[in-house]
């Protein structure tokens, strides 16, 4: 396999990957598993490149995200509020910029996107940006405070802008090669 896997490789990662420990219900196949899987291995060793690789990846999607009606589940302002803070915490991660983050995660949200809400894009849009805000605040490793690891929060933000980028229509060889080259380059 090459340093930037295809949609090919993905699916063969997450089918012999995949075990209860580390499912997860925004990657209910093959390829959303192979890729967080592949996505953790590459960016658990820097925390800051895994929260800008998870950003690089939701400016692919976040000018379509609905500005205002029904199929807003957050106001577009939430959106870029929450991006805007966790930029702030990848120029300078210092603690006043991380709790800035941590505080921006609306907790009271009660819908996901996996709930019966897979075919609409603005749903993985939302979840992609707030996976990418608990990349910033979570733990090297999880514990049973923060129960995931800043790898795995900024893979699974990937991963939801795949769904999006699907939904739009993106096709899905351009779409994980538009991925993996934020992983690569994230600039």
């Amino acid at each position: 396999m090459t340093d930037r896997p295809t949609p090919e490789d993905l699916r063969e990662i997450g089918e012999t990957s995949t075990n209860v420990s580390n499912a997860w219900a925004g990657a209910e196949n093959y390829l959303s598993q192979g890729l967080v899987h592949w996505l953790r291995r590459r960016l658990s060793s820097d925390q800051k490149a895994a929260v800008k690789a998870a950003l690089a990846a939701c400016r692919l999607v976040v000018d379509k995200y609905p500005i205002e009606g029904a199929d807003a589940q957050a106001p577009k302002q939430y959106i870029d509020d929450v991006l805007a803070k966790t930029q702030r915490w990848v120029d300078n991660p210092s603690n006043t910029n991380k709790e800035a983050v941590r505080s921006s995660l609306d907790t009271t949200r009660s819908l996901h996107a996996w709930q019966g809400h897979a075919e609409h894009a603005h749903f993985w849009i939302l979840e992609a940006v707030d996976h990418a805000s608990i990349a910033v605040w979570a733990g090297e490793r999880s514990s049973y405070i923060v129960p995931l690891d800043y790898g795995t929060c900024a893979a699974r933000s990937i991963a939801c802008v795949l769904h999006a980028l699907l939904l739009h229509g993106l096709a899905e060889e351009r779409a994980v090669d538009l991925l993996t080259g934020v992983v690569s380059s994230p600039d």
